[in-house]
C-alpha cells in the first residue's frame, strides 16, 4: 500500500473551500474565530484531505484528541457497533453499562493509591466548569489562581480562567472577580527577560513575593488551575 503524505494541488484556499468559508460567514455565528481556511473532507491517520483534494499533515492531532489518528479501523469498528445498537440515551437520567466499563478502565490506569471516580463531560470547557464547582464545594473557598496565556474555555466560569487573547473576553464582562492571573513561567521567552539557570527561578520568587505575600490570601484559594503545556496561549 502506497503511503500518502501532504500535497497541495490548488491555490489555497481552493475554489470549494473558499465557497464554504464564505457560506460559514453567512450562516454560522461569528462567535467562533477560525485561523485557517481549511475545509476538511476526510482524514486518515495523520493525513487530512480538504474539499479541493489538497492533503495536509495533522500536527494538531485533531486538537489533541486523536491519539490513534483519524479513522483508525478499530475505533471505526467500535463506533459502528455502538451506532447499530442505539445512537443516544441520556446518561444523566438513566444508566448505561459501557459508560461504567469505560470509567472502570480509566480508574485502573490513573496512578495513585487513593479512591477515584470519573466524571464525563462534553468538552474541556465543561470539565473545567465542573472542576471549579467541585473545588468551591469541597474547600468552601472562592478564589481561583490561573496563569496568563491560559485557555480553559469560553463559558462564563471557564472564561474567567482564560487569559490567552483579549478577543476571548471582549463583551463578556463582568466575569468571576475571584480569579487572579500571574505570568506563566516560560524560560524560552521569559516575561522578566531572565536567563536560566542564572535567574535562580526568579519566576517562583516573584509569584511568592508579589502574589502570595502581598494580595492573595492563601486560605481563600479554592484551586490553582494550571495548564502545564500551553495550548492556544503557546502559539
Amino acid at each position: 500500500m502506497k503511503r500518502k503524505f501532504a500535497k497541495v494541488v490548488t491555490k489555497l484556499p481552493g475554489r470549494k473551500a473558499a465557497a464554504v468559508v464564505r457560506d460559514t460567514s453567512k450562516y454560522l455565528s461569528p462567535s467562533i474565530s477560525r485561523y485557517y481556511p481549511l475545509v476538511v473532507d476526510s482524514a486518515h491517520g495523520s493525513v487530512v484531505r480538504d474539499v479541493d483534494g489538497n492533503q495536509f499533515l495533522d500536527f494538531t492531532s485533531g486538537i489533541a484528541v486523536l491519539n490513534t489518528g483519524s479513522t483508525h479501523e478499530r475505533v471505526v469498528e467500535a463506533a459502528k457497533g455502538q451506532l447499530e445498537k442505539f445512537l443516544h440515551f441520556s446518561y444523566t437520567d438513566f444508566y448505561y453499562e459501557n459508560l461504567v466499563k469505560l470509567a472502570e478502565k480509566i480508574v485502573e490506569r490513573v496512578p495513585g493509591d487513593f479512591e477515584k471516580m470519573v466524571y464525563f463531560g462534553n468538552s474541556g470547557t465543561e470539565a473545567n466548569e465542573a472542576a471549579m464547582k467541585l473545588a468551591r464545594n469541597y474547600t468552601r473557598r472562592t478564589l481561583f489562581l490561573a496563569h496568563g496565556g491560559a485557555f480553559h474555555g469560553r463559558t462564563m466560569g471557564a472564561l474567567s480562567l482564560t487569559a490567552s487573547k483579549p478577543i476571548q473576553r471582549e463583551g463578556a464582562f463582568p466575569l468571576l472577580s475571584e480569579t487572579v492571573h500571574f505570568p506563566f513561567p516560560y524560560c524560552y521567552r521569559c516575561p522578566w527577560k531572565q536567563t536560566f539557570p542564572e535567574c535562580d527561578y526568579y519566576c517562583i520568587d516573584f509569584f511568592k513575593e508579589q502574589y502570595l505575600e502581598q494580595f492573595v490570601p492563601v486560605k481563600e484559594v479554592a484551586a490553582f488551575v494550571y495548564e502545564p503545556i500551553a495550548g492556544e496561549g503557546g502559539y
